[in-house]
């Protein structure tokens, strides 16, 4: 009877795990934190800002974005850097 949970238990283990995919790292990059928010990285190499709870506040949408100080961060946007507030605005 033991033997045949045994079996059974490693039989749906393997099929869960089979199913299972690995998503690789979250994100390409991650910068320090500043005035709650990081500038990061994604897989297609656009850059977004998350809160401390790993929360998109400003989507990625920038070729290169730095953190925030006195309530602005450096972005960088077709070519061209310029200023963003916390809701991902040109100032």
């Amino acid at each position: 009877m033991l033997k045949k949970f045994a079996v059974a238990a490693l039989s749906i283990s393997l099929l869960t795990l089979g199913g299972c995919k690995s998503t690789g790292p979250k994100y390409q990059n991650v910068r320090s934190y500043s005035e709650g928010l990081a500038p990061v990285q994604v897989s297609n190499g656009k850059w977004g800002f998350i809160n401390e709870k790993q929360q998109w506040v400003i989507q990625p949408k920038f070729e290169d974005a730095k953190e925030f100080q006195n309530g602005k961060a450096a972005a960088k946007l077709n070519g061209k850097w310029g200023f963003i507030n916390k809701r991902g605005e040109w100032l």
